[in-house]
């Protein structure tokens, strides 16, 4: 089975693309139809393993800061994220928030939940429940590019997340889906499979392949984000 087709039989499983459905607009649209493909940024793709380092949200781990879910340490404030006078130590608390187009929603997560604290499934269900209704209309098709603005602020932000970053070389940075039930898993990151007796890692792996763009460009990602766009009640900060 070649490669594509490996892809192509994944991706027609009734099953996963309903799961994959909640995550992007249109499922047909990570299918590559070539090789050369893999490399685009919302395509699925096989990324032999030798060529990939993984990472998980697990604090001790290699690489443990390329993750959005990872938190930088309580006590080393030169490192904490910030926008605006907002600060905060996870990336995903920045991510998740502009998933709701709502001020209030915004500064209830600042003041009431995420700030100090740790994101997790359980309080990002209780952001979406909390909120329900208010979620953008454009989000799955403006996730990405959010993502990358807020990448480049964790890279100007936090020197741990810049070290691990250059320390994969040019090795290509996975976030590691193997053994993980959410779809939006193998959209970000990707999973550990066996073809033809070879490791490949299966996936969209979105995040890892901006975090390599991040590093091949000394931390300045190219996003566009739509006019009008606001957080906290004002326009986004463009940096």
């Amino acid at each position: 089975m070649s490669k594509l087709e490996y892809i192509r039989e994944r991706l027609s499983d009734a099953t996963l693309r309903k799961r994959l459905a909640k995550v992007v607009a249109d499922v047909d649209a990570l299918i590559p139809q070539s090789e050369e493909e893999f490399g685009d940024v919302q395509k699925f793709g096989l990324y032999p393993a030798e060529q990939c380092i993984p990472f998980v949200t697990k604090q001790g781990t290699p690489f443990y800061q390329l993750d959005n879910m990872a938190m930088v340490p309580n006590g080393d404030t030169a490192n904490h994220l910030r926008y605006g006078d907002f600060e905060f130590r996870q990336l995903e608390v920045l991510y998740i928030m502009a998933r709701m187009d709502n001020a209030e929603a915004h500064n209830w997560l600042k003041d009431k939940l995420f700030q100090g604290c740790r994101v997790d499934a359980r309080k990002k269900t209780e952001y979406k429940a909390k909120f329900r209704g208010h979620e953008r209309a454009d989000w799955k098709t403006i996730q990405v590019e959010w993502m990358k603005y807020c990448l480049n602020l964790k890279y100007r932000c936090n020197a741990l997340f810049r070290k691990d970053l250059f320390d994969c070389k040019d090795k290509l940075p996975v976030e590691d889906a193997t053994g993980t039930k959410y779809a939006s898993n193998l959209f970000w990151g990707a999973a550990l499979v066996e073809i033809d007796g070879k490791k490949y890692y299966f996936g969209c792996n979105v995040l890892g392949k901006l975090l390599a763009e991040l590093r091949q460009n000394n931390g300045k990602l190219t996003y566009k984000l739509p006019e009008g766009m606001h957080l906290f009640g004002k326009p986004i900060i463009e940096k």
